[in-house]
């Protein structure tokens, strides 16, 4: 509705002149604006003098984490309006959930959590656009979608899930707010990269090794063994993803905020903490991991789907020369055979390093796990041409590198035909 009019049936008192000098309606209608009628789902949050509903309206928020830290900052972002989010997860419901998820129902259990938290954060709010992204955040997150966000919210529960979304931050230069939870404890970080700390800064060399251990060294995924879950309640959630939001919500506006520090609550004793974080010189962002921000990226119509990597080579060598090739070591490398050398044996496969398990692995005479040819460059030497870019472990809206060496010259590719996979 842009307006509606009220007939005015009869007139009363002296004439008085519309402001501005306007002149008077026709046929004594008076007309009123949409946006004359304050009293809308926004009014109380346009009180506050600096609050841009429309920043919020355009802004794009990636939700890194489904669980209960995922579920406030959903519920909050959309309570208040923003226009885009898209919430990534690899996990499904369980009961246990429920207790500190105030998105899941019991008849929830067992769906997807992603999916569910979007459906109820447009049930809460229609205004917004929530998108689900299914799947492990390392593979499914393309750089192209970071690359039009605004803030990353990270609310995960684990260091390796941390890990590399910072990295992912950190390559395109977004800020990033980061919440864990521990008993009633509650910590929220915040990462402006490159200029101030990054996630990888704040690690211990205990934090390292863990790290490292769950990296497999043939590059293959390890079963993990079951390990009991860190206790949480769901007022330490709310509160730490409150003040989550509350920074996010200031750098959508364009407001400072504190980089590069860790805030926080001591939940037994109600003591508030807040430190400075510093860059540190053993930080391997900081140290191999060349930010993106402000280069330019060329948008081509390609898609993870539906292109092949005879069709990214050709555009690459549009722009760098004859010689150029792809390259992914950036971020990812793809196995394209298994080997086993006491066997002798020798089989195809194509799957994302770390993506492929070690039982998938197994050879089937002495059911060792078998070592992988891993790449990380291709140049339509190997075979792949024909094969889809998804099918080399690229996800939608990627941005990926092409090299020729022989000219030294390089572009940024991103397959911007993915753009109606995520925004419509």
């Amino acid at each position: 509705m842009g307006a509606f009019e009220i007939q005015v049936k009869s007139k009363r008192g002296p004439d008085v002149a519309p402001p501005g000098g306007a002149e008077q309606p026709p046929d004594g209608k008076i007309q009123i604006r949409r946006e004359d009628l304050v009293e809308d789902r926004y009014h109380r949050l346009r009180l506050i003098s600096w609050w841009d509903q429309e920043r919020l309206k355009d802004a794009v928020v990636v939700v890194a984490g489904a669980g209960a830290l995922g579920n406030e900052a959903i519920k909050n972002m959309a309570l208040l309006g923003v226009g885009r989010m898209f919430v990534c997860d690899t996990d499904a419901i369980e009961t246990s959930n429920l207790t500190r998820s105030v998105l899941f129902r019991l008849g929830d259990v067992g769906r997807h959590k992603a999916e569910v938290a979007c459906e109820r954060a447009v049930d809460m709010n229609p205004d917004v656009r929530a998108v689900p992204i299914k799947g492990d955040l390392r593979y499914v997150l393309g750089l192209g979608l970071l690359r039009r966000a605004d803030v990353v919210l990270g609310c995960l529960d684990n260091i390796a899930a941390r890990v590399y979304l910072s990295r992912h931050a950190y390559r395109l230069g977004k800020p990033s707010v980061d919440a864990g939870l521990d008993t009633l404890n509650g910590d929220v970080y915040t990462f402006t990269p490159p200029e101030s700390a990054c996630y990888e800064c704040r690690l211990k060399e205990a934090d390292r090794k863990e790290f490292k251990r769950r990296q497999s060294c043939l590059k293959l995924s390890r079963k993990e063994t079951a390990t009991g879950k860190v206790p949480t309640a769901p007022t330490i959630a709310a509160i730490a993803s409150g003040l989550q939001t509350q920074i996010a919500v200031r750098l959508i506006h364009g407001m400072p905020v504190p980089a590069g520090r860790r805030l926080g609550l001591y939940g037994m004793s109600d003591v508030f903490f807040d430190y400075h974080l510093d860059v540190s010189p053993e930080c391997p962002a900081h140290e191999w991991i060349e930010c993106l921000r402000g280069r330019e990226v060329t948008e081509t119509p390609l898609t993870a789907a539906g292109s092949t990597l005879d069709d990214l080579l050709a555009t690459i060598r549009e722009h760098v020369g004859p010689q150029g090739y792809l390259s992914l070591e950036d971020d990812r490398e793809v196995i394209v055979g298994l080997a086993c050398a006491a066997c002798g044996v020798r089989r195809e496969a194509l799957a994302l390093a770390g993506a492929l398990s070690e039982d998938d692995a197994r050879c089937a005479g002495c059911h060792e796990p078998m070592a992988p040819d891993v790449r990380s460059t291709f140049d339509g030497t190997e075979g792949f041409g024909g094969r889809r870019l998804a099918e080399l472990g690229l996800p939608p809206l990627h941005i990926v590198r092409g090299r020729d060496d022989e000219s030294g010259r390089e572009v940024l590719i991103e397959l911007t035909g993915d753009v109606p996979t995520y925004f419509g």
